[in-house]
């Protein structure tokens, strides 16, 4: 389950976590205790993406983004296909079921994503500006920007612009998880000299529900970023789970299951990206006096 504790491990934003949840919806009841509820999260941004759910008229989805709230039955959404969705919170996000009947089983799959907002999505979304902050928005205009349209950009344009792909594969592997709760190792990935690697996707054979297997990612010396159970994934299209998970050192990809089910299919995709100066900027991986020009400023600010 994601957790405030997993959005503050976010470190090369913007970051896409997936998670996955199955479950029982009581009868005139919400799932307790809930999919998703965060709070406290300052000062990341965080959206609610790629909600995948199945139709079934007696389960009511309900969600909020800060002040805003969301009620609807799914009998009509797309079933087992991931649906229109963007929750941008800055305070609370939450996502939970509620059954008109007892409905077991009932799975679900989604993503966040995390950020720390720039100059110019602080304008945007009226969150205030420190001193620093005000003197790079008067430089380069960016309140001018804001007012346009223009800027901030997307998070797709943002990543189509400054993470230049030296390589992308999509590896497939199956794990015979012969031991209950024991970790095991689908594939350690390294990046190569001036570069990173970025897990983009995931999917697995789902497994029973009882068999409890998860496909977990750590980055670096972060344990769990994702930590994905895959009842509700397959290999199938709607199946597979979108994330952009950046390492600087080395992505674990690894498994394990709360019995012993044997063999079990897992699909992954990576790409290898250059690491630019202005990823380093963004990453915090070098200060201000070591970058070569304004390349730090407008990072802050949002112009790149």
């Amino acid at each position: 389950m994601i957790t405030e504790a997993t959005i503050k491990n976010v470190k090369f934003p913007p970051e896409l976590i997936p998670d996955s949840w199955f479950g029982n919806v009581p009868a005139s009841a919400e799932v307790t205790p809930p999919v998703l509820d965060l709070r406290r999260f300052s000062p990341y941004v965080i959206e609610l993406v790629n909600v995948q759910v199945t139709a079934n008229a007696n389960v009511v989805l309900r969600a909020r983004y800060d002040d805003i709230r969301v009620e609807e039955n799914t009998a009509a959404m797309l079933s087992a296909l991931v649906g229109a969705c963007t929750l941008l919170s800055k305070d609370i996000l939450y996502l939970n079921f509620l059954g008109l009947i007892l409905v077991a089983n009932y799975t679900t799959h989604y993503g966040i994503w995390v950020y720390k907002p720039t100059v110019a999505h602080k304008l945007l979304y009226g969150i205030p500006l420190a001193n620093d902050e005000k003197a790079i928005a008067e430089k380069y205009n960016i309140i001018d920007s804001v007012e346009k349209g223009v800027l901030p950009l997307p998070i797709s344009q943002q990543i189509e612009r400054e993470y230049k792909v030296m390589g992308e594969e999509t590896h497939s592997r199956s794990i015979n998880i012969a031991l209950a709760n024991t970790p095991y190792t689908i594939e350690s990935i390294y990046p190569r000299k001036g570069e990173i690697v970025v897990l983009t996707r995931i999917a697995a054979a789902p497994g029973g529900a009882a068999n409890v297997i998860r496909f977990i990612v750590d980055r670096d010396d972060d344990i769990g970023m994702a930590d994905v159970r895959t009842f509700p994934l397959s290999l199938v299209a709607g199946g597979e789970v979108a994330c952009f998970i950046p390492a600087i050192r080395e992505l674990r990809l690894h498994t394990e299951a709360s019995v012993a089910p044997g063999a079990n299919l897992f699909r992954y995709t990576y790409q290898r990206i250059k690491l630019t100066n202005t990823l380093r900027a963004r990453f915090g991986l070098t200060s201000k006096d070591e970058l070569p020009g304004d390349v730090w400023e407008k990072v802050i600010g949002g112009v790149l």
